[in-house]
């Protein structure tokens, strides 16, 4: 009898669980073709453009630019946010209750910032949307991420975005904090990455273009300075 009732209880947990993410669900009808992509990020694969008539799953806004989807075949992947691409039916918008749209901001630019490993040969001074998406330095593949792509207004170097935000100690980082360095050993900031959590950042580099490096053990460990939050 005991195991019956241990065996109900986990069905009634797992029906609740499955019935709050139906919720935050919401269905859309497709009003105007728009490119379905892999990751929130005009950079990112398209799978196909969804046509004006389709019906789709809006899973979660991930920000004010993205929508995260789901297509009548069940494939998962993103839109723009765009009113003019999609119409609500029935429950609404996600978040239209008041409540927070699932996700955080963090995470999204996490996500934009991941869709670029192995872009851009690094070349200081040079802007991604400058040189036709071909080199960047560090702090313009952060301005790319958070000003281009999700809207956010950081200064163009390293030292001026270090004075953005609040301070935030290294115990305590979430992913879409800002992280700093200093690689001449001089005293003075000269490098940025953006962390994605694990003890882990991504950034633009001469050693791997726009890839992953360790916080917390090798050469950046070092090079360390402090972090930002501006999210």
């Amino acid at each position: 009898m005991k195991r019956v009732a241990f065996i109900g209880i986990v069905l009634v947990v797992a029906l609740a669980l499955f019935a709050g993410q139906a919720a935050a669900a919401s269905q859309a009808k497709v009003t105007y073709g728009v490119n379905f992509r892999s990751q929130p990020s005009v950079k990112s694969d398209g799978y196909r453009k969804l046509k004006k008539g389709e019906t789709i799953t809006v899973l979660e806004q991930v920000n004010k630019y993205w929508l995260k989807v789901r297509d009548k075949n069940g494939k998962v992947g993103y839109i723009s946010s765009d009113s003019k691409y999609i119409e609500y039916i029935g429950s609404g918008s996600p978040g239209s209750s008041g409540s927070a749209p699932a996700g955080t901001a963090g995470s999204a630019i996490v996500a934009t910032a991941l869709s670029y490993q192995g872009a851009f040969t690094y070349k200081f001074g040079a802007e991604p949307w400058n040189t036709n998406y071909k080199y960047s330095d560090c702090s313009a593949f952060v301005q790319l991420v958070f000003n281009k792509i999700h809207g956010y207004n950081l200064p163009r170097t390293s030292l001026k975005q270090s004075q953005q935000g609040t301070s935030v100690a290294k115990a305590n980082l979430k992913p879409g904090d800002l992280v700093f360095f200093d690689t001449n050993d001089d005293g003075v900031i000269n490098h940025v990455g953006i962390y994605i959590g694990n003890g882990e950042f991504i950034h633009s580099s001469p050693s791997n273009k726009v890839g992953i490096n360790s916080l917390v053990k090798g050469y950046w460990k070092n090079k360390y300075i402090t972090a930002r939050r501006v999210l």
